[in-house]
């Protein structure tokens, strides 16, 4: 019985299950190509994690917090190109992604006051914003890649000494951390959950949704202005569609791992390791050399698979409960 039991643990954990699969992942590529595990591969890896990561963090919090935000590529892309802009009038580097964020934060907004004063769907308010983004940006860069002229600003984009691990890898890594702390250990955390879970229960608790809901998209524009940012430092320019679709991938990944599409439920533990999977799978497919179809039906494929994972989720989650009662 115990055994069973300690084996229907392991199975009921999705962050152990996720692991696992990550792991199995891993070696599968490792047979199918010597080079999958050589530090320049790692490093690819970890770089194109890195902004997706970034953009996975404010999604995260907005999903348990019971929203969606489909503009954040949109608000990536203009957080990267103002930055551009900015560093070209030789403004220092700080000052000009200070300001990037801040425009980052406003777009959180404008989207608070579409979701809560106007009502409407975030889901449609955030959809129609990402054009007015892309409208902006390509407006603001002449429909060009604006280069980055500060070199030292390029440094956010580098690795860390001689090894394979890119700064933004660690600075998208603090956020994990810093975020997974605020919800797993503060009041705010504990408020969000009941916020994203039951929105009246919240209400006759003293918990203000809007506030919250508010906060949650101030925060999300920030992180991705800040994700479009570190982008434009790696690649030492600026596109006005270098972010777009981003967010589908962040998205697929914090569902993936186990952040309820539903709200209230998941964690950014388990976000990472959905992120990791999803990063590692599309890694390995690129060095499997596939054509670059299978690339984006695999992208497809993934986001199914989370959804469906979510949705057997939350029944399981609904059986339970009626059982108890």
């Amino acid at each position: 019985m115990r055994t069973k039991k300690g084996i229907k643990g392991v199975l009921d954990n999705n962050i152990i299950i996720l692991i696992l699969l990550t792991i199995a992942v891993i070696v599968l590529y490792r047979i199918l190509n010597k080079n999958f595990l050589s530090s320049n591969n790692i490093m690819a890896l970890l770089t194109s994690i890195s902004v997706c990561g970034v953009l996975s963090v404010g999604l995260a919090c907005l999903f348990i917090g019971g929203q969606i935000d489909l503009s954040s590529g949109g608000v990536g892309c203009l957080g990267g190109i103002l930055l551009a802009f900015l560093l070209g009038t030789e403004l220092p580097w700080p000052i000009a992604l200070l300001l990037a964020i801040a425009a980052g934060m406003v777009s959180g907004l404008i989207t608070s006051f579409l979701v809560n004063v106007l009502n409407i769907s975030a889901f449609i308010a955030t959809l129609a914003m990402t054009t007015v983004y892309q409208g902006l940006t390509q407006q603001i860069s002449n429909s060009q890649t604006m280069p980055v002229k500060n070199q030292s600003y390029w440094s956010l984009g580098a690795t860390i000494g001689n090894t394979p691990v890119p700064l933004a890898f660690i600075i998208m890594v603090a956020l994990f951390v810093v975020y997974g702390l605020i919800l797993a250990k503060t009041k705010f955390g504990r408020n969000l959950y009941i916020c994203g879970g039951n929105a009246n229960a919240a209400r006759l608790a003293g918990i203000n949704p809007k506030k919250m809901h508010t906060i949650l998209f101030v925060n999300n524009g920030a992180i991705a202005a800040l994700g479009g940012a570190l982008l434009a430092a790696r690649m030492r320019s600026a596109g006005f569609t270098s972010v777009l679709g981003t967010e589908f991938d962040a998205i697929t990944a914090i569902v993936l791992g186990g952040v309820a599409f539903t709200g209230g439920k998941g964690t950014l533990a388990g976000a990472f390791v959905g992120l990791m999977l999803m990063s590692v799978f599309k890694n390995g497919l690129i060095g499997l050399r596939l054509p670059s179809a299978w690339n984006i039906i695999s992208q497809g494929l993934i986001l199914i698979v989370a959804l469906s994972l979510d949705f057997l989720r939350e029944r399981s989650r609904e059986k339970s409960l009626k059982v108890k009662i």
